[in-house]
């Protein structure tokens, strides 16, 4: 008798080492029963529960052929432009379009890519009606719309590069007016962007919301020196960062800074004066030099035969 229940016990203790436990059945029903419970008071609504209740209210075609449109497009736009995500933001950044991020300005150039080479081909089907003139027109007109949205970005970076340079030298002799009242590099800046309205101000509010945010001042105006597309604004960000870094006196710092910044300013003035007035001699030496010659030439023939 106890031989057979020892037996019994030694069987059921190696089917407990050898086969594995059955998982319980709550684990299973509990991603089921995850929306119920909450509501019931019988738990907490995590995040998760609550980006399950999320419904997706667009229609049945969008939700199952937008994802792989936008997967066309990130290739395409990939193609297109082979600058990263990093690059773009960057460049986004410095010509200040805050109303794109990277992905729709991928998107905008396939969109005006895809429009070029589409019109294209229908004016070389229409006009020359053969393959080679289509590809040709595809090609002529694709390729500026291709690269139509990269020149707006370098347009409006140019632009505002010369804004700011026009603006360096007015905020650094501000920041050494705040600066020789007593006031440290970052109440400086802080007195200074918040009056102002320019470039130059608004990226001096944005390195002041990462100081704000746990950032070292040290490595704020670093990061916008790295970041600007203007030097003479990177070297108000290395003054500003030298001065936070040390703890000295920055006042002569800017002062310096806004003189060399003025006389910059001068002599691209004046090299511009010289451009202006050069630019103006072309119409007297392409229309009137020609007539005047002509006037001189038409008396020659009396002069020399008599």
């Amino acid at each position: 008798m106890w031989g057979g229940f020892l037996a019994g016990v030694l069987v059921i203790v190696l089917l407990e080492l050898v086969m594995p436990p059955r998982r319980r059945l709550a684990a299973r029903v509990a991603p089921y029963t995850s929306l119920i419970r909450p509501r019931l008071g019988a738990g907490p609504m995590d995040a998760a529960v609550l980006a399950a209740t999320v419904v997706d209210d667009r229609p049945a075609l969008a939700r199952v052929f937008q994802p792989v449109a936008s997967r066309v497009f990130e290739v395409l736009g990939r193609f297109v432009d082979v600058a990263d995500d990093v690059t773009i933001r960057q460049r986004l950044q410095q010509a200040g379009v805050e109303h794109l991020d990277a992905d729709q300005y991928r998107l905008h150039q396939v969109l005006h890519t895809v429009g070029g080479v589409v019109v294209g081909c229908a004016v070389g089907a229409v006009v020359l009606r053969s393959v080679v003139g289509t590809v040709v027109f595809a090609v002529l007109l694709g390729f500026p719309a291709a690269t139509l949205q990269r020149n707006r970005i370098t347009r409006a970076i140019r632009d505002r590069s010369a804004v700011m340079r026009a603006e360096v030298s007015t905020v650094a002799q501000l920041l050494a007016v705040h600066a020789r009242t007593g006031a440290g590099p970052v109440e400086a800046v802080r007195a200074v962007s918040s009056v102002g309205v320019g470039p130059v101000a608004g990226e001096l509010r944005r390195a002041l919301g990462w100081i704000s945010g746990g950032t070292s001042p040290v490595r704020a105006y670093d990061k916008l020196a790295d970041a600007t597309a203007e030097p003479a604004a990177a070297r108000l960000y290395r003054v500003l960062s030298g001065a936070a870094r040390s703890g000295a006196d920055v006042t002569e710092g800017l002062l310096a800074v806004a003189a060399d910044v003025r006389d910059e300013r001068r002599d691209e003035v004046a090299r511009l004066a010289v451009r202006r007035r050069t630019a103006m001699l072309l119409p007297l030496l392409l229309f009137i030099a020609p007539v005047m010659v002509l006037f001189v030439a038409a008396a020659l023939p009396s002069l020399v035969f008599g």
